[in-house]
């Protein structure tokens, strides 16, 4: 099965801030009419490259079968890592690169791994139908108090509106 994953977060580059990213599976249901899941992961204080592996993470995870997956990104670094096929070296050398420093993020990164063993992975950051939608959603999200003092909690928004075919949920995914 060929699926769909759609990662957008509000804002690129290094520094710690307030942010929200969100993730969006599609696939096509053997009717032929699209199937739609996501949702929002917003914190108060957090990096663009953790929130994009959190958002990949919370993406893959509901693939119940082995499937082909594309993910539209723009993360640079999760892009770097992919296309430059350090994730398998990274875990070979026990999360250690090849400058001999331990990988930023190594915790996530296994995560998503073991969940990347499942599936034939595609990476690109190709524009896609549904990001302008997205980042509008995000920028709402933004204007919203959560309340989270500390570094790296995320708070998950449920989108109903992303997620069609919710009586079957994921399962046949």
């Amino acid at each position: 099965m060929q699926v769909n994953i759609y990662i957008e977060t509000s804002f690129t580059g290094p520094s710690a801030r307030r942010a929200a990213g969100a993730w969006l599976v599609e696939y096509i249901h053997s009717s032929g009419r699209p199937v739609t899941r996501g949702g929002i992961l917003y914190a108060d204080r957090t990096m663009e490259n953790d929130l994009a592996l959190q958002l990949i993470s919370r993406a893959v995870s509901i693939l119940t079968k082995t499937c082909c997956v594309r993910v539209f990104t723009e993360c640079r670094h999760v892009l770097s890592t992919m296309h430059n096929h350090w994730l398998p070296q990274w875990r070979k050398n026990s999360w250690v690169n090849a400058k001999g420093k331990m990988v930023k993020n190594a915790e996530a990164w296994n995560k998503c791994a073991a969940l990347f063993d499942r599936h034939m992975m595609e990476w690109t950051d190709d524009c896609h139908p549904y990001r302008l939608c997205m980042q509008d959603r995000l920028r709402r999200e933004l204007k919203k108090d959560h309340g989270l003092p500390d570094h790296g909690i995320y708070v998950t928004v449920e989108v109903p509106e992303w997620n069609t075919n919710t009586e079957r949920r994921a399962t046949n995914v």
